[in-house]
């Protein structure tokens, strides 16, 4: 059977489309469920889906025990030097044995083809979770934190086994066993070639080491993986690049943000080769400058400047805390959040015996994850889905996760907004020959809205995300005096999901576009304030989109707004691509925006949680709050003059700084 990611009906095999919605359907992973494998493995429930496949909570029937089990997908079991490659590979990630990595237990072939890996299940959270609960780290707690994962890295790359899609969704906080302490376990290690070959075959290249070039998570591959040759003028990947990305996540512990905060591919690759990030020391001064010259050290451009080995970048770390009159913590749950061991319970994941939930679709491996925090909020009957492991990983075009060719998943911890604190310094940087760069798929996340009201889905795209340029600059800097009269408060666009990327930017007060659009907003102040939205929720009724305490599920963590920046609703988290998405019901949809010189506690839902939906009493609060900041705006305007169109919001030129201003955007959708 096959369904559709969208409306979630089933349909018969033969079936490609969903004739409701056009949608590509998918294989059902929940068809599985029942099943026994070779007699000895019961499938009882599925964990996720990626670009490797499906994944399971399954139970050997004879012993009892408790596995997650990996079900390859169709098409990669008919070509014979593809699985002879991956068997190789597989018994070599079998080998490789660490208390502090996930396990690999098999790999097998069942009587009617289907190909799967047996690995260790455990029960926990992700790092990117306990780093969205925990906030950021201190350097003695990360230290601790990842001490298991540097043990790991050392044994592996001692065996010649590298990572290659180091990152915090890549790391699991286990459960403790009773009175014991969580457990730290790198997920995937020896996975990341697997993937390789699977990249390979999907993409019809056959040469492995360029396969492997491209193989990571964006935000947090070496330049090398980029496709930058070394100075030593070896292409192949070695532990080194688990060094850097090792330090990439060290970073965004310590900080809170990552060290590249690129919105494109492009962008992002011209970071990592030629970007030196604000080091560490500057952006906390708490952290030693010692301590931060080793993390400086551990993500130079070339490997050579790295630390060889994951014990060297260890003793600099504690070197540097003990210079600094540091202690090192004797214990990381010390430094964790409250609730980090506790087990995952039979729905914190919503683990069904039918289809996958939204959740479930961006789950990154063969873990059981328990959510640190539940999601108690309802809308339209379903809830928001904390997005704590989305799976990002690129392998030829194909992400098990979601995100730049690659993967790029939910970064809790991290504003969609790229944080400008990393004030990167660009370093010129001699040009080599850059190895051939393979497109990526992306995990999107869609908030559909509209006269129908709005849910959470997740769905695969094989589209490179679109970052349209803020506005040409011959249409002058924010805050322009304009020819009509007065003064530019912002100014904002609207950025369809669309290939055509040339049409990719809409701009107007009044926009058409067809019912299941997937758009976001983009808004750029003159001066710093705070953007409130209210937009049609269940059943239309006004609801609080973006408020001084965002929802998760939309990836930003904030309302501030910075002049001059682009603030972009909803935020492209990590691993993934978030959207909000018309309803297939026509009608038009209209949006309040307040932009605030000072954050808002009047009225109360402003700086209520979002998601909240507007009690009547409430929706007459927000007409009046409208009525008395009318005199602030003076007009809109559409520029379509420059290489890309924007709105520009007037205010008169006599308005306070701090002046409310209320403005409408309004959708009709056929």
């Amino acid at each position: 059977m096959k369904y559709c990611s969208v409306c979630n009906e089933k349909f018969d095999d033969a079936i490609s489309f969903c004739p409701k919605d056009g949608e590509v359907l998918e294989e059902d992973p929940s068809s599985l469920i029942g099943n026994v494998l070779d007699g000895q493995y019961q499938i009882e429930g599925v964990l996720g889906k990626g670009g490797m496949g499906a994944v399971y909570r399954a139970r050997h029937i004879l012993l009892g025990d408790r596995v997650a089990i990996k079900v390859l997908p169709p098409e990669m079991r008919g070509n014979t030097e593809w699985l002879r490659r991956f068997q190789r590979e597989g018994q070599a990630a079998r080998r490789f044995r660490h208390p502090n990595a996930v396990t690999v237990y098999d790999l097998r072939t069942s009587g009617d083809g289907t190909i799967y890996l047996v690995m260790e299940y455990v029960e926990g959270h992700t790092l990117d979770a306990e780093l969205g609960k925990h906030g950021k780290f201190s350097p003695a707690d990360a230290v601790a934190v990842l001490d298991p994962i540097m043990s790991v890295l050392n044994a592996a790359h001692a065996m010649g086994v590298v990572h290659r899609d180091l990152k915090p969704e890549n790391i699991m906080i286990g459960k403790p066993s009773t009175g014991g302490e969580p457990v730290v376990k790198l997920l995937d290690l020896g996975i990341a070639k697997l993937r390789e070959v699977a990249g390979a075959e999907k993409t019809g290249n056959t040469n492995l080491t360029i396969a492997g070039q491209m193989l990571g998570t964006p935000y947090y591959m070496s330049p090398e993986q980029w496709g930058e040759l070394p100075d030593d003028g070896n292409s192949e990947i070695d532990g080194r690049a688990d060094i850097y990305s090792l330090g990439v996540v060290f970073y965004e512990l310590i900080a809170g943000q990552r060290p590249f905060s690129g919105v494109t591919l492009a962008e992002l690759r011209r970071q990592h080769v030629s970007v030196v990030p604000k080091p560490l020391h500057e952006v906390d001064a708490s952290v030693p400058e010692s301590f931060s010259d080793a993390i400086a050290r551990s993500i130079a451009k070339d490997r050579s400047e790295r630390q060889a080995t994951a014990n060297e970048l260890k003793d600099e770390l504690i070197a540097a805390l003990a210079a600094g009159g540091i202690a090192p913590s004797s214990s990381f749950s010390a430094g964790l959040s409250t609730g980090a061991a506790l087990a995952a319970s039979p729905t914190s994941r919503g683990e069904s015996q039918g289809r996958l939930t939204s959740a479930q679709r961006t789950a990154a491996t063969i873990v059981g994850e328990s959510e640190i925090e539940p999601q108690s909020e309802i809308v339209s009957g379903a809830n928001i889905p904390s997005q704590t492991a989305t799976m990002p990983t690129v392998i030829g075009g194909a992400s098990e996760k979601a995100e730049p060719a690659f993967a790029v998943p939910y970064s809790p911890a991290i504003s969609s907004q790229p944080a400008p604190a990393a004030a990167p310094v660009v370093v010129p940087r001699q040009r080599r020959s850059p190895l051939l760069f393979v497109g990526a798929g992306i995990i999107v996340l869609l908030l559909i809205v509209g006269v129908g009201g709005y849910a959470v889905i997740h769905f695969m795209t094989g589209k490179s995300p679109n970052n349209p340029s803020r506005t040409d600059s011959s249409n002058g800097p924010n805050g322009t005096d304009l020819a009509g009269g007065g003064h530019e408060a912002g100014r904002y666009w609207i950025e369809v999901n669309t290939p055509n990327k040339s049409d990719a930017v809409r701009a107007g007060d009044r926009l058409t576009m067809p019912s299941g659009e997937k758009f976001k907003f983009h808004f750029s102040p003159s001066d710093n304030g705070y953007l409130y939205i209210i937009g049609p929720g269940n059943k239309n009724a006004p609801t609080m989109f973006l408020t001084a305490k965002p929802a998760a599920a939309y990836g930003v963590k904030t309302n501030e707004v910075k002049s001059g920046q682009d603030f972009a609703f909803p935020g492209d988290t990590g691993k993934t691509e978030n959207w909000l998405n018309l309803d297939q019901t026509p009608g038009t949809d209209e949006f309040t925006m307040i932009f605030s010189g000072v954050a808002l506690s009047h009225p109360d839902f402003l700086d209520s949680p979002a998601l909240h939906e507007l009690t009547a009493n409430e929706q007459k609060q927000l007409n009046d709050f409208q009525s008395q900041s009318k005199p602030n705006l003076l007009g809109t305007e559409t520029i379509k003059t420059g290489a890309s169109p924007f709105v520009s919001v007037k205010i008169p030129q006599n308005a306070e700084g701090n002046a409310s201003v209320v403005f409408k955007i309004r959708i009709e959708h056929k």
